[in-house]
């Protein structure tokens, strides 16, 4: 028997002088350079009150550290996990499953709906664990940047649409015309009916810098067809896109097309260096829109989404077998 497992394994948040260690621990799948700066990050985030180091939990034997996960709720309802590590020579299974259990019941705990692991395609394989507590790969998540440049052919067209802010409009006219746009949505339709609209009100606002005259309700002829969401990303120089939306029966008529223009157009106006988005590569439509005005793919990431059903939210999903209990 290994000499680590003699005492009783214990899954709980790391001790505050053991963090440090803790987080190396949970991002050793990355290189060097990357898994210092995500401790560094980290340890910020956690000084700054912004990341509950609650959400560091750590599987130990005594005093020895086996394992370690890094989870964090995020406003909407929602939550982040990266996937659990152990130390070398522990072996992987046991102790994965219980600090993602673990991980899982806090999160619900807390109000989480909903929670996802963004991958990198060569940490795939550390997946394995999520997916045998609950997660499923769901798809690929591509982002995507435009310099800001457009074509004489692209900025000359003139936009039939008007505008109205978050700011001044009427919430409530914003709020149904958003929840239209994500019937039969293309973009991870799994998570459709899954949040209450102020839960994904929140999740948008807690985006980068929000600015409320920086989202639009977009009309034609006085009717609602769309919704445009802007953030800025001070760290990036730029402006992110953070979501597009076109009603069902307004698909189709270059909506799509005009609510990107005024995207990149706002973007320019404003002087920052980019314009940036995230789209499923599942949703052909908004990819072959976003290509034609020029955006380019610079990243990828695969997404591992769990969906707790309403009867078990709040409530600690199911241990698995006996023998693989603390």
């Amino acid at each position: 028997m290994n000499a680590n497992r003699r005492s009783p394994l214990v899954i709980e948040p790391a001790r505050r002088h053991e963090l440090p260690a803790a987080l190396r621990l949970a991002f050793q799948y990355l290189s060097a350079d990357d898994q210092d700066a995500r401790v560094a990050n980290a340890l910020r985030l956690v000084r700054a009150r912004e990341l509950d180091p609650a959400g560091v939990l750590v599987a130990r034997a005594g005093e020895q550290l086996l394992g370690a996960m890094m989870s964090m709720p995020v406003p909407g309802a929602s939550g982040l996990v990266w996937p659990p590590q152990v130390t070398p020579g522990q072996g992987r299974g046991p102790i994965e499953e219980q600090l993602v259990q673990a991980a899982t019941r806090g999160l619900s705990r807390r109000g989480a709906k909903l929670a996802q692991s963004l991958l990198a395609p060569r940490d795939v394989p550390l997946a394995d664990p999520l997916e045998r507590n609950g997660f499923v790969h769901t798809t690929s998540l591509w982002y995507m940047r435009h310099d800001l440049h457009l074509s004489a052919a692209l900025l000359l067209p003139e936009d039939r649409l008007t505008y109205l802010s978050y700011a001044v409009g009427d919430p409530g006219v914003f709020h149904r015309t958003l929840l239209r746009t994500y019937e039969h949505s293309l973009d991870c339709p799994e998570v459709n009916g899954v949040r209450d609209i102020g839960e994904i009100i929140a999740g948008h606002r807690s985006q980068g810098c929000h600015d409320p005259d920086r989202w639009w309700l977009a009309q034609d002829g006085g009717n609602p067809v769309g919704v445009l969401l802007m953030t800025e990303t001070p760290d990036l120089q730029g402006w992110d896109l953070s979501y597009l939306g076109v009603v069902p029966e307004a698909r189709r008529r270059g909506i799509g097309l005009q609510l990107a223009r005024k995207a990149i157009i706002e973007t320019r106006a404003a002087e920052a260096a980019q314009l940036t988005l995230s789209v499923d590569a599942r949703n052909g439509p908004a990819w072959d829109l976003y290509r034609r005005l020029g955006f380019e793919p610079f990243d990828q990431r695969e997404v591992y989404l769990a969906i707790w059903p309403p009867v078990t939210r709040g409530v600690p999903p199911a241990d698995t077998s006996p023998e693989d209990r603390p």
